[in-house]
């Protein structure tokens, strides 16, 4: 699934897992390397394009290629225009008041009839996307990260004032956002998952939606009409794959220019290759085993306990990752300040897991090595697992889950899912007991939305259903307040605590890679921005020796 991601005003981002690709042509062939056509291949098939309704860190990528916020982070930190021109915070730090750019336009349904009517960008495109981001019914997996928006109102020719419930020391970090098209979204009450504009997104950005297909395969035209300048790179295609180890041979035999990630299994390879570069990049992401807090035996932290001291996770970060990652105790990014180093990890140690579950009353009473609870019957998790992405290392992965735990005396009975209706099962219905993920962020702090009960709901981000009144105070506290010191405390705490809860199994933090065939120059990439410097962004025209269909 994926991390998985922050925000500007936070956000996450789920772990990318991705199934089978299909070309939009009638031949495999009809994709491959083509001059100025750059094919990339991802982990994470999308069902929704909207830059909202998506919880994976693939529809952010998407998202930074169609669609613009009034403001950005620049080199170093520093914040730079977007859609807005300039801006003014007010002396208490309650508003922030925009210029909005001249001569900006919306993507027209033909992007390349310069005939097609021209839609201006405009202060109503801004006040219409806070009353969607608002709006109770909006399915948005992290909604609180625009609570503290109050209202915008338009203050003058081509400006608009955003005003905020309280002072932020920082008032511009929430102000990052998506601009979305009023002449198509006015009308709406809500942004929902699907709506016609979630299968078509329209927006500003320097690529322009031209179609995807069946399979989630998506179509992008350079926006001839584009503010920042007409990108180079004439067309995009996003490609998935039903197993990253094919993503990185197809990237290695040319039928790729770029990934966004590489497993760690397959490093070494292309790394070697010659016409290949590697780009590190800090995803502040972590992996876990899921538990449904709100289901059966996983009610009591005894088992959940129990099971996070069934699992070897030094053993599977080896076997699986080549020992290239660092173990975790808690729900952030151990580079993430809000990392409790005090809080250790739950070690390997069988005779503590049985010792768990026997407190909890589970017992074999019948002797066939399984577990049974008060009543007597056999206890069976059922793990949701998505078939898609790396689906031969989540197979891996979840068949030592299940040795563990069978190890343990507890049945697992593991059920294999395509990537979408894991997201219906897991995040729409929570129809599971166990399943497995990555967060990814863009600060490595908020985890409001994945632990406070408000989040709870079908597509939250707290598919665990983890409700606890003292963590819902401190996460609450933790965003009302400005002083840094007091923010790092409460998080602190939140991670003891959530370390003792365990409403997840915490895995490690890896680092992640992007790999690009060397004819693609200009390359920079940040973690939460990866296409921001597209625009510098060239591709050579392939040598003889490269197959041009």
């Amino acid at each position: 699934m994926n991390k998985g991601c922050m925000f500007m005003s936070k956000k996450y981002f789920l772990w990318p897992t991705i199934i089978i690709g299909l070309f939009f042509g009638s031949h495999a062939s009809l994709y491959a390397v083509q001059a100025n056509r750059l094919v990339y291949g991802e982990v994470g098939r999308l069902d929704t394009f909207d830059p909202y309704t998506t919880h994976e860190a693939s529809g952010k990528r998407l998202a930074d290629l169609l669609f613009d916020s009034l403001i950005d982070l620049g080199p170093g930190g520093e914040y730079v225009p977007g859609l807005a021109s300039s801006w003014t915070i007010s002396k208490d730090r309650t508003s922030v008041t925009f210029s909005l750019k001249p001569n900006v336009y919306w993507h027209a349904k033909d992007n390349n009839n310069a005939k097609s009517p021209k839609t201006a960008f405009s202060v109503r495109d801004v006040e219409d996307t806070v009353k969607l981001l608002l709006a109770k019914g909006s399915e948005i997996p992290n909604k609180e990260r625009f609570l503290v928006i109050k209202s915008v109102e338009a203050t003058g020719e081509g400006q608009a004032t955003i005003h905020l419930r309280r002072a932020l020391v920082d008032p511009l970090r929430v102000m990052m956002f998506k601009i979305l098209p009023s002449h198509v979204l006015g009308s709406l009450k809500a942004l929902k998952r699907d709506s016609d504009f979630a299968s078509h997104p329209i927006g500003t950005g320097p690529y322009t939606f031209v179609k995807a297909n069946a399979q989630g395969e998506v179509l992008l035209a350079a926006n001839n009409n584009y503010f920042g300048g007409r990108p180079q790179i004439e067309s995009i295609i996003v490609k998935h794959y039903a197993d990253q180890n094919i993503m990185s041979q197809s990237l290695m035999f040319n039928s790729l220019d770029l990934v966004t990630y590489v497993s760690p299994r397959d490093l070494g390879e292309v790394m070697g290759d010659a016409k290949l570069s590697v780009v590190p990049y800090d995803a502040l992401s972590f992996s876990f085993f899921a538990m449904n807090t709100s289901r059966g035996i996983l009610r009591d932290k005894r088992v959940r306990q129990g099971i996070c001291y069934a699992i070897n996770r030094q053993e599977m970060l080896k076997a699986f990752f080549q020992g290239k990652g660092r173990l975790i105790s808690g729900p952030f990014p151990p580079t993430s300040w809000a990392y409790n180093l005090d809080v250790k990890g739950i070690g390997y140690d069988s005779a503590k897991a049985k010792a768990l579950f026997q407190a909890a009353g589970l017992k074999d009473t019948n002797k066939d090595s399984f577990l049974e609870d008060a009543a007597g019957n056999t206890v069976t998790l059922q793990f949701a697992v998505p078939l898609a992405g790396e689906s031969e290392m989540i197979k891996r992965m979840v068949l030592a889950f299940q040795n563990y735990l069978t190890k343990a005396g507890l049945k697992v009975e593991l059920q294999f899912m395509d990537w979408l209706v894991w997201k219906r099962k897991v995040l729409g219905q929570h129809e599971y007991d166990v399943t497995l993920g990555s967060w990814s962020f863009d600060d490595a702090s908020n985890i409001y939305s994945l632990f406070h009960s408000s989040s709870a709901v079908p597509w939250g981000n707290n598919f665990v259903l983890y409700r606890n009144p003292e963590v819902d105070s401190l996460l609450s506290e933790a965003q009302a307040t400005n002083d840094f010191d007091k923010h790092r405390a409460i998080y602190r705490k939140l991670h003891a605590i959530l370390a003792d809860e365990v409403p997840y199994a915490y895995l490690w933090t890896l680092m992640h890679h992007a790999a690009h065939n060397v004819r693609l120059t200009g390359v920079k990439i940040e973690p939460f921005a990866f296409f921001k410097y597209v625009l510098s962004w060239h591709l050579d025209a392939p040598s003889s020796s490269e197959d041009i269909q």
